[in-house]
């Protein structure tokens, strides 16, 4: 029996600490730089609360690092280019989920949210890093590409090591 891999959103808290102190803020100042309550960081970084990709937009900018490195642990720290934005999301959910052939309701059953909810992200609502996760899971395309359009649009699979027991046992 194999065990569920954890969602690439759980590393998040412990990347905005790392981000902010490599950045020398404490959180109050990192919550004013990025337009935020102060709750709303110290609730993150704690673990305590799941941010919308929006406010990982502006944590990110706040922070000068690469939103799709601060909410899924994919791609460099560092930005590479402009900083990232959640324009078009909803637009590119849409087009992912027309293409693969899934209504509104359909998508909603594969991801657990109502078909309302994939209707207002559609249209441009925010959501939260997990619900984009579970949505791009759903679609097997890359969360940071659905979210911010940064990096791959397919999500770069993972493989594990091949341990020389397996080898050879495959071998036989």
């Amino acid at each position: 029996m194999r065990a569920r891999k954890n969602p690439l959103y759980v590393g998040l808290a412990l990347r905005l600490k790392q981000a902010r102190r490599q950045s020398g803020l404490k959180r109050l100042p990192l919550a004013t730089k990025a337009g935020l309550a102060a709750a709303t960081g110290r609730d993150i970084e704690t673990g305590l609360r799941l941010p919308t990709v929006g406010t990982i937009v502006r944590l990110a900018a706040a922070l000068d690092v690469s939103a799709s490195w601060l909410a899924y642990g994919i791609g460099d720290m560092h930005i590479n280019g402009a900083p990232a934005t959640c324009d078009g999301m909803g637009a590119r959910l849409q087009q992912l989920r027309v293409e693969q052939g899934h209504t509104k309701a359909a998508l909603a059953r594969l991801v657990g949210l109502s078909p309302s909810t994939v209707a207002d992200i559609e249209n441009g609502a925010q959501t939260g890093v997990e619900v984009i996760e579970a949505l791009a899971k759903a679609l097997y395309i890359s969360p940071a590409w659905l979210a911010f359009n940064q990096g791959s649009r397919e999500l770069a699979v993972r493989r594990r090591a091949v341990t020389e027991a397996e080898s050879a046992q495959a071998s036989d």
